[in-house]
């Protein structure tokens, strides 16, 4: 089982809020910060920790022990001379595991240069993702680090009435088959065995490196 988690949510527009009743849902607990009465209202609809407040003030975030919890989430729309107040204030209490949705590049690059864990650009993202399954229908995800890790589903085809050990896949190209789905169902056979056999309609899901796994002709 995930460990549980405290999370403290800095900003809660679209973003900001999407994560802590995501993170919610999940079971975690989640603490925000906005000092917008529109965005209160409607956090206060959802969450049960929510504090209207300026979050760039060190006795804020000391108040509140943003400091001791297991991640802090900054989300202050385009204020960047905010957002990187708030990150030195949290690094000055000792929280270093601190995620921030960046305004623009330039913004992403002051971050990293000041060692904040995970950087966001949620519109580059899904930009990044959404040309990718634009060209390679079937995409499900990529990531990028570790040169493009992706995940993808492949309609078997050429590959009629092969098993998985006749293909080889994890030999040849690198690629693991995470399940198998069979025509005419939405069940997926998680970890398949070697012996299992494809039918044409059926639709693998599979990991590996982008550029292999877009040569594979299923």
């Amino acid at each position: 089982m995930a460990k549980h988690l405290e999370v403290g949510i800095i900003g809660l527009g679209k973003f900001g809020l999407s994560m802590a009743l995501a993170l919610q849902d999940m079971g975690h607990s989640v603490v925000g910060i906005d000092a917008s009465d529109a965005r209160m209202v409607l956090a206060q609809e959802n969450m049960e920790h929510v504090y209207k407040a300026d979050a760039s003030q060190t006795s804020v975030l000391s108040s509140l022990h943003f400091h001791e919890m297991d991640h802090v989430i900054i989300s202050v729309g385009d204020s960047v001379e905010k957002s990187l107040t708030i990150v030195l204030n949290l690094q000055d209490l000792g929280m270093n595991h601190i995620w921030v949705k960046a305004a623009n590049d330039e913004h992403r690059k002051i971050l990293l240069r000041m060692g904040v864990e995970r950087v966001v650009l949620p519109e580059e993202d899904a930009a990044f993702m959404a040309a990718h399954q634009l060209v390679q229908p079937g995409m499900l995800d990529i990531v990028p680090k570790y040169g493009g890790i992706a995940i993808q589903e492949l309609p078997v085809e050429e590959w009629d009435e092969k098993t998985l050990i006749e293909l080889d896949l994890i030999r040849k190209y690198t690629v693991i088959v995470l399940g198998v789905r069979r025509r005419h169902t939405d069940d997926i056979d998680f970890v398949p065995n070697a012996q299992t056999r494809l039918r044409k309609g059926d639709t693998l899901l599979v990991v590996g490196k982008l550029d292999t796994i877009s040569k594979l002709r299923p």
